[in-house]
């Protein structure tokens, strides 16, 4: 039976904590899946976790390891790094059997996909592969230095002030929000739990603190923020790279091509530059961001097959590695 333990991977300032979604029967060497939880890098928390991803990895006795990291702006691009490092030395090492470290997969939701990108970019060894759901792999594309405008009205400095002004933290997916993933969605099999009864939501305030992603997309200011760590894919295109490119990891994405919130093309555009022999891309018709987020792996719902596709597609990877 799946079951959930909460571990601190890393102290930088603060305990920085990760769960550890896992079952005894799984084999001792089963590969990880290290996750980051969408938000935009400004919030939410790593509870926020779609329903089929925790399906999936049972499915493929694979443990799936979803961490917080610290909250920008105040983290800095450098601290989104450490904190990132730190999770994916974490789990190469958690329970690692006679001293040979665990495969690790790296991924995420949306903003996630930056930090699980940056493992790709600056550790070694590389991730086993590299999954990316709606994701934002880089603030290099034009759409977050165009001067976007994904609000009716811009968002004021006034408004974002307070939030820019608190001290370092871990993001917390809100209260009552039905896209906290826990346990008693699933039965003991793994499968939906039709029983389950989503908790009150109450309402959200009219600005809040995950507002940062369109303001920051709005002033063109987030490669000023993650851009000492963040180097884009365009070095792919160099042939004198070409050794650099080979050592990229297998990559899968799932993307939706009515996203208004991180669109199609910077999954496109990743592929463009590293090459269809090292990304793959679904591309789910007419879904807007993070249309799965609530969805279960058996559902039918719009998207869904491609869903299943994509991760089919990494289990491909990781049983030929």
């Amino acid at each position: 039976m799946l079951s959930k333990s909460t571990q601190v991977y890393a102290n930088h300032g603060m305990p920085i904590e990760c769960d550890i979604y896992s079952d005894s029967d799984y084999p001792d060497d089963a590969p990880a899946f290290l996750y980051f939880h969408p938000g935009g890098l400004v919030d939410w928390g790593r509870d926020c976790l779609a329903p089929w991803l925790v399906q999936a990895c049972a499915q493929r006795q694979w443990l799936l390891i979803s961490a917080s990291v610290r909250l920008m702006p105040q983290v800095g691009g450098q601290g989104l790094l450490d904190d990132a490092s730190a999770a994916y030395k974490f789990s190469r090492e958690w329970k690692s059997t006679e001293g040979k470290e665990r495969r690790v997969i790296v991924g995420g939701a949306s903003g996630g996909v930056l930090s699980a990108a940056l493992i790709a970019h600056h550790c070694t060894p590389p991730p086993l592969a590299l999954f990316s759901i709606c994701g934002i792999n880089t603030f290099h594309h034009p759409f977050f230095n165009s001067s976007t405008l994904l609000t009716p009205e811009p968002i004021s400095d006034a408004d974002m002030a307070p939030f820019i002004a608190l001290p370092p933290s871990v993001g917390k997916t809100p209260v009552g929000s039905p896209t906290a993933f826990v346990l008693d969605m699933l039965l003991a099999d793994g499968s939906r739990n039709p029983e389950f009864k989503y908790p009150y939501e109450p309402p959200q305030p009219a600005v809040r603190r995950g507002n940062l992603y369109e303001y920051y997309i709005y002033k063109n200011a987030w490669l000023g923020l993650v851009g000492d760590v963040d180097p884009g894919y365009e070095w792919a295109r160099d042939a004198g790279n070409e050794a650099r490119r080979e050592r990229w990891p297998p990559t899968v994405i799932f993307h939706g091509d009515a996203d208004p919130a991180v669109p199609f093309d910077v999954s496109r555009k990743m592929q463009e530059c590293l090459g269809g022999d090292k990304v793959a891309v679904f591309m789910a018709e007419g879904q807007a961001h993070l249309f799965e987020l609530m969805s279960f792996v058996e559902d039918d719902g719009p998207g869904m097959e491609t869903v299943r596709e994509a991760f089919s597609y990494l289990e491909d990877i990781v049983s030929q590695a």
